[in-house]
């Protein structure tokens, strides 16, 4: 019974640092500054510093690798409608954008597809 407990402190500490790392390395935030959500305009994926400029936009589907200056990036906003914005970070994690969703960014993101339309579960 003892291996038993050891072997679940064991998995729910793994999982908690699994957890704060790749909060660490993508995500800052679930939810945008007001300034940063309210900056972008449609149809564009933003990414913007931590006072909510715009620094690049990307309109195009595909995957495209991004801007010097997009790495920079401390929040992202997809202003479209109903196309996902799916991004790869510098540690090779790929996260979905949903339409109107905005966020914090931990780390780069060095490339962006845009697709046309979005699943509805990943």
């Amino acid at each position: 019974m003892k291996n038993r407990n050891n072997r679940k402190n064991r998995l729910k500490s793994a999982s908690v640092a699994l957890a704060g790392l790749l909060a660490a390395t993508c995500l800052s935030g679930a939810t945008a500054s007001p300034a940063a959500a309210a900056s972008c305009p449609w149809p564009y994926v933003c990414f913007q510093d931590g006072n909510g400029a715009i620094l690049t936009m990307y309109k195009d589907t595909g995957w495209q690798t991004t801007s010097a200056k997009t790495r920079t990036a401390r929040w992202v906003t997809n202003a479209r409608n109903e196309d996902c914005a799916w991004l790869k970070f510098s540690s090779g994690f790929i996260d979905q954008l949903r339409p109107g969703q905005s966020f914090g960014l931990g780390s780069g993101v060095v490339a962006i597809d845009i697709t046309y339309g979005c699943p509805t579960s990943v």
